[in-house]
């Protein structure tokens, strides 16, 4: 000890900003009988012991250093005393205000003897600091606080280590080694090739490069890169290091830490790949996708390149998540992609970004798929690639022991021609891919103008449509059903009209497959029923002797699981007999899941109302399932009356159903009859009854009683007028 320090009058030095908190601190160590010296902020310190060496004062027995202060912090101080002759061992206390861990690791980094959160009590200061100035007590200060670094070291996964310069030797913490992957090395380990060797291949020439930049530099730094550790796993690891200046010339050491960021890494990586990758497939999601292609876009001004989008969507794979479950559609999804990715070569994917081999090829969602080629050399190379990628697929896919066949469509655009913005493209890809749907599925087709055209035509047809009702647009028209043997109206088919303010008259082919897509078709479909039912009952009411109403019902109105319910409610609301409303399915409809199809025919015939079977001979249908459907009418397609008595193949159809009703107790229904040579053919054969430009085209509501009083004045004749040429070629199509 120094006689001062014998005598009690030991010299403090507070350096503090907070003149509150040091005023008390002084007056407090000065009633104990110590000697105060005072500084606002490091820089004053550093020039107070500056100054007493300079007057061979002496320094300060121990420096209370607060952590915040302007102009020169209490970190950046506690390493510029450190660095000067005579500050290795000072006792420093550092004061801090901040409770948390990254605060007094800094602090010991620094080289702080202890650390003291504020505020600090004051009657317990003095014997603490006459403690820390003791002999041997600053020794084991700095194993106490060692002890304390070095558990919150390890818990933030930090290690450290010190390169002298002139020697070339490293020392490493056993936890440094522990941090690098290198258990065979010791802590004295010299140099920095143990290190080198054990850094990722990648990271090799860039971990050189900064060690040897440190070597001539001022500057404290930080490194993040790769190691191999010794049992070949990749882990991450940010290094950080703080130069000890010698002179004014040259770094005489480097103080390093180094922290595992494996974990961090790995759940960044995780966070990624939730934003930008697909779960399922693992493919890049529509987000990175279009990130991409809007890249690749910008560089095509500049390169003057050609690129194409293949737009892919699999063909029924709503069948395969229907019959054999959602899980095995995951599979499927799971086993194109790989194929997909397995199809393509590297010279598909030529582009201007490094690290972007994940990003070409993406799972938009559902099983919606998009490909991007950077640079092609013309639209031929995008359809080789195309044809690839159908050839890939055609295989059978093997699920859960079910062998699976599916095809898609593509859709192909090519840039810069057909878009420049990435939204632009993916909708001309997605329009050329249903045109190569309506082609008959499994082919590719690329984006024209007029596929534009018309889907902003499909587009605006459909928003008129989701008003049609509101605004009265639709209307009903009626095409008579007549009985060939009386020449007697049976009954009256419904058919539907629109009439737009703008389009026009827009026909039925078109607007139903809208109404059917989009749902729209249920309630237009209620519209219709309700409105014949009530019109036949009106009819009915005012004497006229029509027996039933014929009503078209879609697919998508028949899946509805409470489509009897309506039927039956619609029949209350009108007052019309049940036996009065028949329903009209096609053969396909039915057939699609024909189980299913049995068990609401059954609830719909206990409704009381009548079936027919629309387009008859159209389908596949199964003699077994036809005689479970409990149906009252077959409705021979228009297809087999054509040229019915010169055509040998549709004349034994037509004679085959008419006769195969007979046998199962069902009425016929001839649709499309036009000449009297048809009439004269299912007269001849037995055909109960037939509608068809012959008798009449479908006709307005207000025209229906005229045309009873004029069928009626023709009952008894065996011959009819056929409509003229002209006539007939207008009204082509309007009963369907």
């Amino acid at each position: 000890m120094t006689a001062r320090q014998d005598e009690g009058g030991l010299r403090v030095l507070i350096v503090d900003d907070d003149i509150t908190s040091r005023y008390l601190l002084v007056a407090a160590l000065e009633r104990a009988g110590l000697e105060v010296m005072e500084a606002d902020h490091g820089e004053e310190a550093l020039a107070l012991l500056a100054s007493a060496e300079r007057s061979n004062q002496g320094w300060p027995d121990i420096v209370l250093l607060d952590v915040l202060m302007p102009v020169l912090d209490g970190f950046a101080t506690c390493r510029r005393i450190r660095a000067r002759p005579g500050g290795a061992h000072l006792p420093i206390l550092m004061m801090t205000g901040l409770d948390d861990e990254e605060s007094i690791e800094r602090a010991y980094e620094a080289g702080a003897t202890d650390f003291e959160v504020k505020p600090l009590n004051a009657r317990i200061l003095p014997h603490r600091i006459r403690y820390m100035v003791r002999s041997g007590a600053t020794t084991e200060a700095l194993h106490h606080s060692r002890h304390r670094l070095d558990a919150a070291q390890r818990m933030a996964r930090i290690g450290h280590w010190e390169w002298d310069l002139e020697r070339g030797a490293i020392q490493w913490s056993e936890l440094s080694l522990e941090i690098i992957g290198d258990r065979a090395a010791t802590a004295a380990t010299p140099g920095l090739d143990r290190l080198l060797s054990l850094v990722h291949p990648r990271d090799k020439r860039r971990v050189a490069l900064w060690f040897e930049q440190l070597a001539h530099s001022h500057e404290s730094s930080e490194l993040s890169h790769c190691v191999i550790d010794a049992d070949g796993r990749e882990r991450h690891l940010r290094q950080f290091v703080e130069v000890g200046i010698e002179d004014a010339v040259r770094p005489a050491r480097l103080y390093g830490a180094v922290q595992d960021i494996t974990a961090i890494r790995e759940a960044e990586d995780h966070i990624q790949r939730l934003a930008f990758f697909d779960s399922l497939t693992g493919l890049a999601n529509r987000v990175l996708f279009l990130q991409f292609l809007e890249q690749t876009l910008k560089l095509v001004p500049r390169h003057q390149r050609t690129g194409a989008l293949l737009f892919l969507d699999l063909d029924n794979f709503k069948q395969v998540n229907d019959t054999l479950g959602h899980q095995a559609g995951d599979l499927l999804l799971q086993a194109v992609a790989k194929r997909l990715v397995a199809s393509l070569r590297s010279i598909d994917l030529v582009s201007r970004y490094e690290g972007d081999e994940h990003q070409h090829l993406a799972r938009l969602g559902g099983d919606e798929f998009a490909l991007l080629l950077p640079e092609v050399g013309n639209g031929r190379d995008a359809a080789r690639v195309a044809a690839r990628l159908l050839e890939a697929l055609a295989p059978p896919f093997l699920l859960a022991g079910h062998e699976v066949v599916i095809t898609p469509s593509i859709g192909i655009t090519v840039f810069p021609q057909d878009g420049g913005h990435a939204s632009d493209l993916l909708r001309n890809g997605d329009m050329a891919m249903y045109h190569a749907k309506r082609a008959g599925k499994n082919t590719f087709k690329f984006f024209d103008a007029s596929l534009n055209d018309a889907a902003l035509l499909r587009l605006r047809t459909e928003t008129a449509l989701r008003h049609a009702i509101d605004n009265d647009e639709l209307r009903l028209y009626f095409q008579p059903l007549l009985d060939l043997a009386s020449g007697e109206m049976r009954g009256l088919e419904a058919l539907l009209r629109w009439t737009h303010p703008e389009l026009g008259e827009v026909s039925p082919v078109t607007f139903i497959p809208i109404a059917e897509e989009t749902g729209l078709i249920v309630p237009i479909g209620e519209w219709v029923m309700r409105g014949a039912c009530e019109q036949l009952r009106a009819w009915q009411s005012a004497g006229h002797p029509i027996a039933r109403v014929a009503v078209n019902v879609s697919a998508y109105q028949f899946k509805q699981p409470d489509f009897p319910d309506k039927v039956e409610r619609i029949l209350a609301e009108s007052g019309l007999a049940p036996d009065c409303l028949e329903l009209e399915l096609t053969e396909s409809l039915l057939m699609d899941q024909a189980e299913e199809s049995v068990e609401m025919l059954h609830r719909l015939k206990a409704v009381g109302v009548q079936l027919a079977i629309d387009d008859f001979g159209t389908g596949y249908s199964s003699l077994s399932y036809l005689k479970r459907f409990p149906i009252d009418r077959l409705k021979i397609d228009r297809s087999f009356i054509v040229n019915i008595e010169r055509d040998r193949d549709n004349a034994a159809i037509a004679q085959a159903v008419i006769a195969m009703a007979d046998t199962m107790s069902l009425h016929v229904t001839a649709e499309g009859v036009e000449t009297s040579e048809q009439l004269d053919f299912l007269r001849a054969n037995c055909c109960g009854e037939a509608q068809g430009f012959l008798f009449s085209k479908a006709v307005p509501v207000e025209e229906i009683p005229d045309l009873i009083r004029y069928l009626a004045e023709r009952q008894g004749h065996r011959e009819s007028r056929a409509p003229a040429p002209t006539e007939a070629r207008q009204t082509h199509g309007d009963e369907d």
